[in-house]
């Protein structure tokens, strides 16, 4: 399809998050959660969550493990990056990305599927709940960061447990509604 014949009002969105091991390129995702709904009425169509085994534990930074929930017990059924990086194409295809603060996880998205040899099936533009709220909510003087944090509390929106992957797709996913609606 023809990139100028895309009506990017008509693709599905898939909100998405990823834990990480840090924040520097030699970082790896551990989790990928996902909700996908369907394009003009938002319908969750299905979500889920991908466990990603890390190979590079020696670079982790140990905060950003202890941030995201990582332990080996809970990862014992992991995937590998590249099975894990197929399972989600399996959702993606067509669609657009929508994340809070996407650039990061966009950046280790890409990075990844160049890593195993993949190529994105998604749009190559996306959607970011920081951007929305900051045009959305920047003279409100509560917010300060506008991070999903404070956007959920403003919008009473039950977190779940921040920092795992499939709980902030959601509430990415709560948060852009909101954000529509403002």
């Amino acid at each position: 399809m023809e990139k100028d014949k895309i009506d990017v009002k008509e693709m599905d969105l898939v909100f998405f998050d990823t834990e990480l091991t840090g924040l520097d390129l030699k970082h790896e995702i551990v989790e990928i959660g996902f909700v996908k709904a369907r394009a003009g009425t938002f319908e969750v169509i299905e979500e889920g969550v991908i466990k990603i085994k890390p190979v590079r534990l020696a670079d982790a930074n140990s905060e950003a493990l202890a941030i995201s929930g990582y332990n080996k017990p809970d990862w014992a059924e992991a995937v590998d990056l590249k099975t894990g990086l197929e399972q989600f194409l399996q959702h993606t295809e067509g669609c657009m990305l929508v994340g809070q603060n996407l650039a990061v996880d966009m950046m280790f998205l890409k990075k990844s599927l160049e890593e195993c040899g993949l190529k994105p099936n998604y749009f190559y533009k996306g959607l970011d709940t920081f951007s929305l709220g900051w045009s959305k909510l920047r003279n409100n003087s509560k917010f300060k960061r506008f991070s999903l944090s404070e956007m959920s509390s403003h919008f009473q929106i039950d977190p779940g447990t921040q920092h795992r992957a499939l709980d902030d797709a959601r509430t990415t996913y709560r948060v852009f509604l909101k954000l529509l609606e403002f």
